[in-house]
């Protein structure tokens, strides 16, 4: 289940990844396009402003022209094509043959210009269309990542949910397991008290199950993180879980409290971590959800994960950790508040 998990996150983290670069490419290709456009508008006005002028000019020059053949004035010609004004070096024949190259040339200008204008307006309405293009793509890209990200959450709010009735079913088995086990020793302490009564209640302070107050364990600061021997770690009253000497000792006290509050012992979903589990644990799990092998507090013995309600925050036996467990030496650490990891606890002493 963690690593399903782990897995799921994982992938909710690359969708999340795969929205963000598909939005700045949207934006990216939009600013691209929008200069473009831009660009294009502009030629289009100049293109506007060099027809117009041609159209100015063809008409200016058809005047000359006429007023030419009707034998007007040609003094105006003249000075209009020549900056010297040599009316007195040309007949009429050269003059209207020097407005008529005028004329053609202007005519010339006028067909580049609406050629120019031709272009600049087709290359527009490519750029145009190459953005609309661009803007579905990155539209159904957009929505792609969203709906692949929207199953993906759907996903993992399955695998919480499992999550959850796992614990509360694996919580109950524990407890009808302890409360098996609490009939079976007082059974058997009912049998040692008609033969040696101090021993029934060395018994008593034991407390129950596979822990008990009694455990020396070892000095463990000279094992590295995640080597600490069994023999040197003691048992909690839930099976399978250990701790260093002093964490679980302080622990067994706590839990003796949580029982006769809530009547049940507390739910330990994990305690002391081997290394070989700390590196299988951060192979499967999303970056930043396990600690790097060999620097787990698990790997040290003085770390719990719990469940049975106390890993939910706001839940009464969170409220009730948070009061009595430091008075234990049992915190909830500042990093793993605020809904990060309420099931974490750590042992300082």
């Amino acid at each position: 289940m963690r690593a399903a998990l782990a897995g799921v996150r994982a992938e909710v983290d690359t969708l999340h990844e795969r929205v963000e670069s598909a939005m700045r490419d949207h934006v990216a290709e939009s600013e691209r396009l929008d200069r473009a456009e831009d660009a294009a508008r502009s030629a289009e006005r100049a293109a506007d402003r060099a027809a117009e002028r041609t159209e100015r000019v063809r008409t200016e020059a058809a005047g000359q022209a006429v007023a030419a053949y009707t034998g007007a004035d040609l003094g105006p010609l003249v000075a209009w094509s020549s900056p010297r004004g040599p009316q007195e070096a040309l007949d009429r024949a050269s003059l209207l043959s020097v407005l008529a190259a005028h004329r053609r040339d202007e005519v010339d200008r006028a067909a580049a210009a609406g050629a120019a204008k031709r272009t600049l307006s087709d290359r527009a309405a490519k750029a145009r269309d190459e953005r609309a293009d661009a803007e579905e793509a990155a539209r159904r890209t957009r929505e792609e990542a969203e709906s692949a990200l929207e199953d993906r959450r759907e996903a993992l709010r399955g695998l919480l949910a499992e999550q959850s009735r796992l614990e509360e079913e694996l919580r109950e088995r524990r407890a009808q397991e302890a409360e098996g086990r609490d009939r079976s020793q007082t059974q058997k302490q009912a049998g040692q008290a008609a033969q040696a009564p101090e021993d029934t209640q060395a018994a008593g302070d034991a407390g129950g199950g596979d822990g008990g107050r009694d455990c020396e364990g070892e000095d463990v600061s000279g094992y590295p993180n995640g080597e600490i021997p069994a023999s040197a770690l003691c048992p909690l009253p839930q099976p399978g879980e250990r701790l260093r000497a002093d964490a679980a000792e302080a622990f067994i006290a706590l839990d003796g409290e949580f029982r006769g509050r809530f009547g049940r012992p507390m739910c330990v979903a994990d305690s002391y971590r081997p290394i070989d589990e700390q590196v299988r644990l951060y192979e499967e799990m999303a970056a930043g959800m396990a600690a790097a092998p060999g620097t787990s507090t698990h790997g040290r013995g003085i770390a719990v994960d719990l469940c049975g309600g106390v890993e939910t925050e706001g839940s009464d036996e969170y409220r009730w950790m948070m009061e009595n467990g430091p008075g234990h030496g049992w915190h909830n650490p500042e990093w793993a508040q605020n809904g990060f990891e309420p099931w974490h606890w750590e042992f300082s002493g």
